[in-house]
């Protein structure tokens, strides 16, 4: 196995691992990589040499305002869907950005919380894993402003 490739793969209740859960985390690992679950435990899964172990993870952020959408949460803590909304890009619609949360809130990397009372109330925020993305996105962000890229 590469020396230095772990994905953290947040554990699932098993009533909430639906099919979009299961194929996000295929989506989510590929390759030979060191997997671990919440609780401590890990294991090892293989795939063939011709694949990128990281091939999976790079598809999933590069899917359009995906990493804007780290980014923001990254740099201005939980939010509701709409102050989330203004802080990107004004091109990106309701919908895509609907999409891309359910997206990252079943990968584990972004957390949805319902503070309903008498009025609708979600607010999204990164979970630990999201902002180990968010560190690793800054640092590749960082490698290509000084020219290595």
């Amino acid at each position: 196995m590469p020396a230095g490739i772990v994905v953290i793969v947040p554990e699932v209740p098993p009533f909430y691992a639906d099919d979009n859960t299961r194929r996000m985390r295929r989506l989510l690992v590929t390759g030979e990589i060191l997997v671990m679950n919440g609780h401590g435990g890990s294991k090892q899964l293989n795939n063939d040499e011709s694949h990128c172990i990281a091939d999976g993870f790079l598809k999933f952020f590069s899917q359009e305002w995906m990493s804007h959408v780290v980014l923001a949460l990254a740099r201005h803590g939980p939010l509701r869907f709409g102050a989330l909304r203004r802080q990107l890009p004004p091109r990106i619609s309701p919908r895509v950005l609907s999409a891309r949360l359910k997206a990252l809130e079943a990968a584990g990397y972004v957390e949805r919380r319902d503070l309903s009372g008498r009025v609708l109330h979600v607010e999204y925020s990164l979970t630990a894993t999201g902002r180990a993305v968010d560190a690793t996105l800054a640092r590749s962000e960082l490698l290509m402003s000084d020219g290595a890229g």
